[in-house]
């Protein structure tokens, strides 16, 4: 198959980090050969409920260490500074302004209560669980992942590791759609923090990219960075509405997706690189995601409540 002309600086660069990436893999190949028999052992002798447990510990625990060394607490790099400032504010227009990052205190707060409420006795083999037990976890080790791979330099593996984690959050999100909660403590322990996680990564995929795309100087079809901002602006919009309206309705995932959004208006209407087209772009998708989703929390709401008056469960 030919590869089209425009798309072949992207591959070239992309290739350098797949090469440095390949080392490591076949490296690391014959230990998870050799240990593959006792990691099966194990599972078969501690259980595949309690496995998927403390795989969302140890998830947990490498994400929360490997984001204290990306803030460069231990003596390294920060992820700000790292690969020549790609993920800083002033790089490009699709990063938020430093304070939208805070946001992680309240996501690792709501992912260790989830952690903590999984390990409950009744939740060891609840279905819903074991449904979406292991993307968390797998959704823990890709943020750790990408946290390092960031913090040495290394944008295009970055942008691959966070196009992974966006996925596994995706489907995630769609699992929790198919079980729904049983209870408003279940809502608040596993939907939430899950929730906040993916529209807060929906943000930083798209940033993720215009990293990317900005160390290697590439330029689709010559549109220049405005217009492609806004174009990834409209996408990760959409995706995020979709996800707000999915379920009973998940404002927690739009209300992440909008703090991003927000704090995008503000980098790009008062900072550097300044975008007025990426501002007004921005605050539209702020709009679209807030009402798409409190749309249909309402309207889930309002029906609960008339079934309640009529004495009938309603299909939503």
């Amino acid at each position: 198959m030919t590869v089209p002309a425009v798309l072949r600086p992207a591959i070239n660069a992309v290739r350098p980090a797949i090469d440095a990436v390949r080392p490591a893999v076949e490296a690391v190949r014959p230990a998870l050969r050799t240990a593959s028999p006792y990691l099966r052992r194990t599972r078969e002798v501690l259980g595949t409920d309690l496995a998927r447990q403390c795989a969302v510990t140890l998830g947990l625990l490498f994400s929360l260490v490997a984001a204290a060394g990306g803030s460069g607490q231990f003596g390294g790099t920060a992820i700000k500074d790292a690969a020549g400032g790609a993920y800083s504010t002033e790089f490009t227009l699709l990063a938020p302004d430093g304070p939208a990052f805070s946001i992680w205190s309240p996501i690792y707060l709501g992912l260790a209560a989830y952690t903590v409420f999984q390990w409950l006795p009744g939740q060891r083999e609840a279905l819903r669980q074991r449904a979406v037990g292991w993307l968390v976890a797998a959704s823990l080790l890709l943020n750790g992942i990408w946290i390092v791979s960031a913090q040495a330099g290394l944008v295009g593996l970055s942008l691959v590791v966070m196009a992974g984690l966006l996925g596994v959050l995706l489907v995630a999100m769609r699992v929790l759609n198919r079980h729904p909660a049983g209870t408003r403590a279940e809502v608040c322990l596993v939907d939430v923090p899950v929730g906040l996680y993916t529209g807060w990564i929906l943000v930083a995929a798209g940033a993720n990219a215009a990293s990317w795309f900005t160390v290697h100087g590439i330029d689709l079809f010559g549109w220049g960075a405005d217009v492609w901002a806004v174009i990834t602006i409209a996408a990760v919009s959409f995706t995020g509405a979709v996800v707000a309206m999915s379920g009973r309705g998940r404002m927690s995932a739009a209300l992440a997706l909008c703090w991003g959004l927000g704090w995008l208006i503000i980098a790009r209407w008062f900072g550097e690189p300044g975008s007025v087209p990426v501002a007004v772009a921005a605050g539209f998708g702020l709009f679209f995601v807030l009402m798409c989703g409190g749309s249909r929390t309402f309207r889930v709401g309002h029906e609960e409540r008339r079934a309640i008056r009529q004495g009938y469960v309603p299909e939503i």
